[in-house]
């Protein structure tokens, strides 16, 4: 089933899109993330149960444009290419060195900086939706391919997620933790996010 979600974003200031392709347990989606800064376009698919095959990833600015390829193979392994062009901007510099690919071997998903919609790859495949929708307790630490935005670097992600039941109108609720960041994100019935502070909040689309 097709349908187009948007979030607006506060840090930095931004608009997100996606048109989202979701079928039994897999995905595709095309996206843009708006900023004063710099605009980025992705292309995101995975396979069966959620796992990410490949996100094409574009981001460009004033005179200048990174892009990603980064692909994850049917034995697991994950390759990485990335180019650069223009007067790259000294703040966010593109990656200088090689993507560490193999530090990624944990890794069953990308996520993209800033985007609300990789979320829901993880939140579907370990059950948390239904989880915290039915009120039982579940914690989930994996690992993610997660790609800094907007220099478009990979590093091994360590994250966890936690079922927390839901809101008063129903809404599934999701503790999510990396590092030291720690936020709860509200998701939807069908795995996507409705408010993640600072992330984003979606909005209503007639």
């Amino acid at each position: 089933m097709l349908r187009l979600a948007a979030w607006r974003g506060t840090d930095p200031d931004r608009l997100d899109s996606a048109w989202l392709d979701r079928h039994s347990s897999s995905l595709s989606a095309h996206g843009t993330s708006l900023t004063r800064d710099y605009h980025l376009h992705y292309f995101l698919e995975t396979g069966h149960d959620w796992i990410t095959r490949r996100l094409d990833v574009r981001a460009s600015g004033n005179g200048w444009w990174r892009t990603l390829a980064l692909v994850r193979g049917p034995s697991g392994h994950w390759s990485a290419k990335a180019d650069s062009g223009g007067i790259q901007p000294t703040v966010d510099p593109a990656p200088t060195t090689p993507i560490d690919t193999d530090a990624l071997a944990d890794a069953l998903d990308c996520d993209l900086g800033l985007c609300p919609l990789t979320n829901t790859m993880p939140v579907l495949r370990h059950g948390l939706l239904d989880a915290a929708l039915q009120g039982h307790d579940r914690t989930e630490v994996l690992t993610m391919a997660w790609v800094s935005v907007p220099d478009l670097n990979v590093f091994a992600s360590p994250q966890s997620y936690s079922a927390a039941g839901t809101t008063a109108d129903g809404t599934a609720l999701i503790d999510f933790q990396s590092g030291d960041f720690a936020e709860q994100i509200e998701i939807d019935r069908e795995g996507l996010v409705v408010k993640y502070p600072k992330i984003g909040h979606r909005l209503a689309i007639d």
